[in-house]
Parts: structure tokens; sequence; C-alpha cells
């Protein structure tokens, strides 16, 4: 990977976070989990990249790009934290009415 497709996937996942952030704030669960497959595509591309020298205009570009990034994904995860508690406790719902079923049912028979 050479400077300009790695300053190009940083510039691309600014862009999905900013969707995804669009997605998380609209409700859109579904895809915002699509965006973050897409995302962790890109990010197994820079993890498993060689370093790049990158010149000091370079640094700041990728800089505010991951500036970017970090405080999308704030605000997402701000966004997605009470939709997870909530799905929590139905799980959790659910489970305590399962067990309650199978109880019953042993003592049934």
């Amino acid at each position: 990977m050479d400077n300009h497709e790695m300053l190009h996937t940083y510039a691309t996942l600014t862009e999905l976070s900013g969707v995804m952030l669009h997605a998380a704030r609209e409700g859109q669960w579904d895809h915002l989990a699509e965006l973050e497959q897409r995302c962790r595509g890109h990010v197994t591309r820079l993890m498993h990249a060689a370093p790049v020298a990158l010149d000091e205009t370079e640094q700041r570009t990728r800089n505010a790009s991951i500036r970017a990034i970090l405080q999308n994904d704030a605000e997402i995860r701000a966004l997605v934290e009470p939709r997870l508690d909530e799905l929590q406790r139905r799980l959790h719902a659910i489970r305590t009415g399962r067990q309650g079923m199978q109880a019953y049912a042993a003592q049934s028979t």
C-alpha cells in the first residue's frame, strides 16, 4: 500500500464512519451493522499494510481522519449502548420465560 492508497483508505473510513453515525441517529441498526463490516475490511487492510513514510502534510491528513473517525465512533457508541441495553433486557426476559416454561413442563410430567 502506497501513501496515496493509505490516505484514500483513511478518507474512506472517515466517510463510512460519518454514514454509520447517520444510520445510528436514524435507528437503522441493520444498515449500521453492514457499514461496520465494510469498515472492518478497510481497517484490516491498514493493519496488514507495510509501514509507509508520510510527509508532514500527509501525516496531518491522516491524523485529521483518525480524529474524525474516533469522534464519530464515540457518538455512535453513545447512540448504540442504550439499544444494546434494551436488547440485553429482552434476551434476559426471554431466557427467564423459557426457564420458567421448562420448570413448569418438568413438574407437569
